[in-house]
């Protein structure tokens, strides 16, 4: 697979069409927008754009808000399943792109069902947070005509979700908040909780009743070595602040890096979902490319030149702080391969395509140059050079476009009862809500 064609597939993943970048007009707060628990979605990429209708919540995350709603406000005589989640301490090594600290395993318990002999009504309200759900920059810009970079679009989503969340916190103080995010709007819900939870949010923690986020590319890692090949049978906390993983537990992390402050002291009240195959959530080290291209969807045309720059530097100061070893054995490696082209070229030069292959895929030139070069842009392009890395990208990719992956979250089944994610999400809501 080419560095293109995994450009186009990160693109696929990520990039939206919205025709603008604006940031959407705040609402003035009226008595029918309190609630005793307001649900606010972060709605994914191609889900909306600054002007969708605010009321109207779209796509993946109807599945549970809609439910919610029902729920909660039929006020009728029922048996609810609540699905919870147990603790139990553990060792682990901490992963290096998580705080150190002590670490938990934390999955579902086998649902419980508490019998409610009558059901209090519970109003809820359910908006949406409007905003331009495009990323990309100039290369996505090519095809859908807007530039809109993920740190833009990511910047306006929580700007427009901490504008709402304050204003109604402050028009409606008994209120309790739902946050709720998937794919690139569970980045932007993410931020928001992991603010909040640290105390550094428009609202205090007291106020958020749950989190809910589908496919983070923020996601904890929770597995102790995200680059393993295997997950661990049970998500594993790496740090007490992490969000909560709920369901299969799989590698990797968020393909955008994890929040270096967690989610605070709203840990346990923010479920996490990543679906098995979803590499937006569960990069591991095997997705080089992919690692390597999504940087670049973030570039605007006035970052080209800073970017260039920076990754020279990079590289010098790279080179320079190579082991000893590593360089001599990159330098002898690389003059045997020339030479090998060279004489190839002299002799017969008929045979030079098939040398140059020899040197790019049967020999160790570029494995040995890429432990000095240590930048991961070419380890991007080593990885391509190795078949059985070429299959598990590919494998990747095939699963997340042909088994649909990241959009399985209505129907792959994370606990003992059958319950899919937004199932167990809507479960959990409810019941909180009725605990409350």
């Amino acid at each position: 697979m080419t560095s293109a064609a995994v450009a186009a597939v990160v693109a696929m993943f990520l990039a939206g069409g919205s025709p603008a970048f604006a940031v959407a007009e705040t609402p003035s707060v009226d008595t029918s927008d309190c609630g005793d628990v307001i649900q606010l979605a972060a709605p994914g990429t191609w889900e909306t754009n600054e002007g969708a209708d605010r009321k109207t919540v779209p796509g993946m995350l109807a599945q549970i808000t809609g439910p919610v709603e029902q729920e909660l406000s039929s006020g009728a005589s029922s048996v609810v399943t609540v699905p919870s989640t147990s603790t139990t301490t553990t060792t682990t090594k901490a992963s290096p792109t998580t705080s150190s600290g002590s670490s938990s395993t934390s999955k579902p318990s086998t649902p419980s069902s508490t019998p409610r002999a009558k059901a209090r009504e519970i109003r809820v309200v359910s908006e949406q947070i409007p905003y331009v759900a495009q990323v990309g920059g100039p290369v996505a810009g090519v095809v859908t005509g807007n530039s809109v970079t993920l740190k833009e679009s990511r910047a306006e989503g929580l700007a427009a979700l901490e504008a709402r969340a304050g204003q109604l916190a402050k028009a409606c103080p008994l209120s309790k908040f739902v946050i709720l995010g998937y794919s690139q709007g569970a980045v932007i819900a993410g931020d928001f909780l992991s603010a909040v939870g640290n105390r550094q949010g428009v609202v205090d923690p007291s106020h958020i009743l749950a989190g809910v986020l589908l496919a983070d590319p923020s996601r904890s890692p929770s597995t102790p070595d995200p680059e393993a090949d295997t997950a661990t049978t049970n998500p594993v906390k790496l740090a007490p602040t992490a969000e909560t993983m709920i369901g299969p537990n799989v590698t990797g992390q968020g393909v955008l890096g994890t929040r270096d402050k967690g989610m605070g002291v709203l840990s346990e009240r923010v479920a996490s979902f990543c679906a098995p195959n979803d590499s937006i959530c569960s990069l591991s080290g095997k997705s080089k490319a992919i690692a390597a291209i999504v940087p670049l969807l973030n570039l605007t045309p006035e970052d080209i030149p800073d970017y260039a720059l920076n990754k020279g530097l990079e590289l010098v100061r790279n080179v320079a702080s190579a082991s000893p070893a590593d360089l001599k054995k990159a330098a002898s490696s690389v003059t045997t391969q020339l030479t090998r082209l060279t004489v190839a070229a002299s002799v017969n030069p008929a045979t030079l395509p098939m040398e140059l292959a020899r040197v790019v895929f049967a020999s160790t030139m570029l494995d040995d140059v890429a432990k000095v070069v240590n930048m991961p842009e070419f380890d991007a392009l080593v990885s391509l050079t190795h078949p059985e890395e070429l299959v598990q990208q590919a494998t990747e990719v095939a699963a997340y476009l042909l088994l649909d992956a990241h959009r399985s979250y209505g129907s792959y089944t994370v606990d003992a009862a059958g319950d899919s994610a937004t199932q167990w999400a809507v479960k959990w809501i409810t019941a909180k809500a009725q605990a409350a």
